[in-house]
Formats: C-alpha cells, structure tokens, sequence
C-alpha cells in the first residue's frame, strides 16, 4: 500500500460545530467523504459502505458522541476512529484513547491540520498490546 493512498472518510459532525465541514482541505486530502449529523445516519452508512476512518466532531456533545464511536468501533474494529474536541473537553478526554479512539484537541482554526495528520495515519500499523 502507498503511503500516498487516500482514504475514504465519515465524517460525523455536531449540528452547531464550530469546525468548518466545508473546508476544501478534505477533498484534497481524502478520496470519498461522507458527512452527516445525525447518528443514526452515521450507522446506516457505516453499515452500507466501507469506510477507512471516522472522524467525529465532538465539540458540542462530547458524551454522545463517545458512546456513538464506541459503538461503531464495537461494530466495524477496524475504522481508525478519531474525535475532535476543542479545550473546553480537554478535562473529559482521558481514557477515550485506551479504548482505541485517537483525540484530536484544537481550536477550529486548527482544523484543517488536524486532517493534513489524519490523512497521514498508517492504517496498516499492526496495534501492539
């Protein structure tokens, strides 16, 4: 596998996120790129297509959004699951990364670098337990 392959990304976001979904950085990055708000729908698709990565924009409802991508990661182990926070989370997120879940802590002006380094993940990097 190249290390320039592009991935095909879901992509779960809050309703009122604070990270811009519309950036033009993601359709350079990834190869197909699916939005939706709703978790349900994330499921549907989830179920549906072959997704390489999950991001998921955690900056509203954190909660929720951890329950949802441990279900997904019960559901489907081998999606590289990443959650966006921003600072306000910060105190929330220990423990979400030992139950495989890489965190992603920025402000949305940091967006687009958080998925230049996504884009990077090797997901072929055999886990060691």
């Amino acid at each position: 596998m190249l290390a320039s392959k592009k991935w095909d990304v879901l992509f779960i976001e809050e309703n009122k996120s604070l990270f811009d979904s519309n950036t033009k950085t993601f359709n350079e990055l990834f190869n197909k790129i699916d939005k939706v708000q709703d978790a349900e729908e994330a499921l549907k698709l989830i179920e549906s297509n072959h997704y390489n990565i999950l991001i998921c924009d955690l900056s509203e409802d954190f909660l929720d959004g951890i329950r949802l991508l441990k279900l997904i990661k019960h559901r489907k182990p081998k999606i590289a699951l990443f959650a966006l926070v921003t600072e306000k989370d910060s105190d929330k997120i220990f423990g979400v990364a030992d139950q495989g879940i890489h965190v992603f802590e920025l402000s949305p002006e940091q967006f687009d670098l958080a998925l230049e380094e996504i884009s990077r993940f090797n997901l072929y990097v055999e886990k060691v337990k």
